[in-house]
């Protein structure tokens, strides 16, 4: 599993305290030790501040951090993230944005940059992100489930992989037809997230080419460079919303 480091932090987090009641984050004071584990690097908006300080996640890119203890998710930039989880947590961690393009003037004290790890070598990177593709990010809108992966998926969240977990996952994502390739799947969660995200800013008289892309990229499980090209000229127009590759 993923290395953690132990804090001695007492937060009041954004979102509800633990009567339900909502309130805004607030300083953190050392009291009890609350254990955080980097579990991957997904997309968010520039709207989103990070879950540890009042800087907003402005490069698009979070780290999702683990409550061990409660098995809350957080949203972090590298600097709140290593702080909390330990300077090495987030190297070599799963990457779910790996055709959202950065701007750099579009980076604050609180952006998403910092060591990428191992790279596509890291074998038990492949797997989980693989699983979280299949088995989470996109099972409703491509219902792409596979009942051998579903367990894996579980086993991930509740105890964690085996060496022979890992092996079998990559067989199978190696063995996967095109449209549910590791490097489809990455593309095609990409795209629907900004996607998504331009619809809910644009005027609704506005948005048929996108609400009938994403209908096309769900139905035909790829992303043609053609609609690549047209995606882009839409999205280049909507603030907070990036390039993809």
């Amino acid at each position: 599993m993923l290395s953690f480091r132990l804090f001695k932090v007492q937060c009041n987090w954004p979102g509800q305290t633990p009567s339900g009641d909502s309130q805004p984050a607030q300083a953190c004071i050392e009291d009890d030790i609350l254990p955080y584990q980097v579990i991957r690097r997904d997309l968010t908006e520039t709207s989103r501040k990070c879950d540890f300080c009042p800087q907003y996640l402005t490069s698009l890119k979070a780290y999702i951090l683990k409550d061990l203890e409660t098995g809350l998710l957080y949203y972090s930039g590298p600097t709140c993230a290593k702080n909390k989880a330990g300077e090495g947590a987030i190297s070599g961690i799963p990457d779910l944005t790996k055709f959202t393009l950065s701007t750099k003037d579009r980076e604050g004290s609180c952006s998403t940059g910092g060591q990428r790890g191992n790279g596509e070598d890291n074998q038990e990177k492949k797997a989980i992100e693989y699983l979280m593709l299949r088995e989470n990010k996109l099972v409703n809108e491509l219902k792409c489930s596979y009942s051998v992966l579903k367990e894996y998926y579980e086993k991930l969240n509740s105890q964690g992989l085996s060496r022979s977990d890992i092996q079998h996952i990559n067989n199978i994502s190696a063995k996967a037809p095109d449209n549910l390739s590791p490097l489809t799947l990455q593309k095609i969660y990409n795209y629907l997230f900004w996607i998504d995200v331009g619809i809910e800013k644009l005027p609704s008289e506005k948005t048929a080419f996108l609400v009938g892309v994403r209908k096309t990229i769900i139905s035909k499980g790829r992303i043609t460079e053609k609609q690549k090209t047209s995606i882009n000229k839409w999205l280049e127009h909507i603030n907070g919303v990036p390039q993809l590759k």
